[in-house]
């Protein structure tokens, strides 16, 4: 198995970013095993065949779909870089499963007219990266302390088809579509540092257009549309909720529009080339009165088996590789970076959109104890570490606790992560145990208490820059999952 697979498999539900709105602006049936159709195949679709090709096809778009709608409900204007200076606590409702240990800088770019140029401050050692995600959810390049360094640099983003000069100092980053997401992450350490050190260091980056940045000036507020304005009922509302909102005609639709400007890969030729079959592709119309009253029926409950499927998938760590039958494993596909893995493309842009690669982050949810039971509350649980055997972190690690709703639950001691920059107590013998209880364990076990809700909830464990070795082989280090304590 290919490094960091197996735990970007188990570890799907670590969402890193799908934001909620306001920023600025039925009964499904079991999932069907089906086949895919060849292109060749000669004359008029079968039904089956027909649902086939759309299931597909939905599972394909998906990435693209939540990228665009991210975008118009959590972000002000296009080309705008916007600054998460706030340390989160229980309030903090704009992303789910926020963490406690990066302060985002969030811009999504429009490059279809011009080039965007990023300037990064130097952050003096401190950890940062500034991943940009293409439309399809692909880190294609992660400019940060693990990969370019923490000193100052420059940069200009082009579009796939942008043709021109570069300018003296600038490094240039070739995008493959025209939607870019760029999701800065700057490490913080409480909120004394958010407010004396990141929020400052954060006013220091740069993003403009290219004529702008030459001509010093500021950005006015743009932004792009893609088919259909959003509903009039979308304040409020996240991606996922708008996702699941649209009709099938209409989700295919905005596929289609967005295709002209954000090209697929090479490799997915073949996929392209199929669901063509059923007026799916860049620039194409998607209608339902092609079809036969009965596939009409059919089609339109395709959007609500898909999630049916997600949601199996997730509760029972079925291979999400696979969907309705469909294998789209791929061994050069990761978490961050898919190629031709669509299934598992479209599921992590449902659970865990803007997710990062495992060479500069790995993730580890837990939603039930070592015994396979749900964690909760109304028990005490204990998560240890044996000498030596810290999570394998080139530059840090934390544990993490969400309510059932994957938000941060209040607690008595607004503590709501707990990692090695804490004052963390250890064992004599150097093992060390972080306790995860209702009420507070006692004193002696004050520093390394991770306060839980007297409910459901789970725990993600975040490694930054793990360690090459472990990224090799990641049986040298065996995650230790919460274990209840006997009374």
């Amino acid at each position: 198995m290919k490094p960091g697979k197996k735990t970007a498999i188990v570890l799907l539900t670590a969402a890193l970013l799908t934001f909620s709105a306001g920023c600025h602006a039925a009964e499904t049936s079991a999932p069907i095993h089906t086949h895919s159709v060849s292109a060749s195949q000669p004359g008029r679709l079968s039904a089956q065949e027909t649902l086939s090709l759309v299931r597909e096809a939905y599972l394909y778009a998906t990435p693209l779909i939540y990228t665009d709608l991210t975008r118009l409900t959590s972000s002000p204007a296009d080309n705008t870089l916007v600054h998460l200076q706030e340390f989160p606590d229980h309030t903090f409702k704009r992303v789910v499963a926020p963490n406690n240990d990066t302060n985002y800088s969030i811009a999504f770019l429009e490059l279809g007219d011009e080039p965007v140029v990023i300037e990064i401050p130097d952050t003096n050692g401190r950890y940062f990266v500034f991943p940009l995600q293409d439309a399809w959810t692909n880190n294609f390049v992660l400019p940060g302390k693990r990969t370019t360094g923490t000193g100052a640099q420059k940069y200009i983003v082009t579009g796939p088809n942008w043709q021109g000069e570069i300018p003296a100092g600038l490094s240039h980053l070739q995008s493959p579509t025209n939607l870019v997401w760029a999701i800065g992450r700057i490490q913080v350490n409480s909120p004394e540092d958010q407010k004396n050190v990141v929020a400052p260091l954060q006013q220091k980056f740069v993003l403009k257009p290219l004529s702008k940045w030459l001509a010093k000036e500021t950005v006015a507020p743009s932004r792009k549309r893609y088919g259909n304005d959003l509903p009039a009922d979308h304040q409020g509302k996240n991606a996922v909720e708008l996702v699941k909102g649209l009709s099938i005609e209409d989700f295919f639709n905005y596929f289609n529009a967005l295709l002209v400007d954000n090209p697929p890969a090479s490799a997915d030729s073949p996929i392209i080339h199929r669901i063509a079959q059923v007026g799916i592709g860049a620039g194409k119309h998607f209608s339902l009165n092609d079809f036969d009253a009965k596939t009409r029926q059919a089609l339109n409950k395709i959007s609500a088996e898909v999630y049916q499927a997600f949601d199996q998938t997730l509760k029972e760590a079925q291979n999400p590789n696979i969907l309705f039958g469909i294998d789209t494993s791929d061994p050069e596909g990761k978490l961050g970076d898919y190629k031709t893995n669509y299934n598992y493309g479209a599921l992590v842009a449902y659970k865990g959109l803007g997710a990062l690669p495992p060479e500069e982050a790995i993730y580890y949810s837990y939603f039930a104890d070592n015994a396979g039971e749900a964690l909760n509350g109304k028990y005490k649980y204990r998560i240890h570490f044996d000498n030596n055997k810290l999570p394998p972190a080139e530059a840090f690690w934390s544990y993490t606790v969400y309510g059932k709703d994957r938000y941060l639950v209040d607690n008595p001691i607004k503590r709501y992560a707990i990692g090695d920059r804490d004052k963390l107590h250890y064992n004599a013998d150097g093992s060390l145990d972080l306790w995860l209880t209702h009420e507070n364990p006692g004193a002696d076990k004050a520093n390394n208490w991770l306060p839980v809700p007297n409910d459901r909830f789970n725990v993600t464990a975040r490694i930054y820059i793990p360690k090459a070795e472990f990224l090799k082989n990641q049986s040298l280090w065996q995650d230790p999952k919460p274990e209840k304590v006997k009374e």
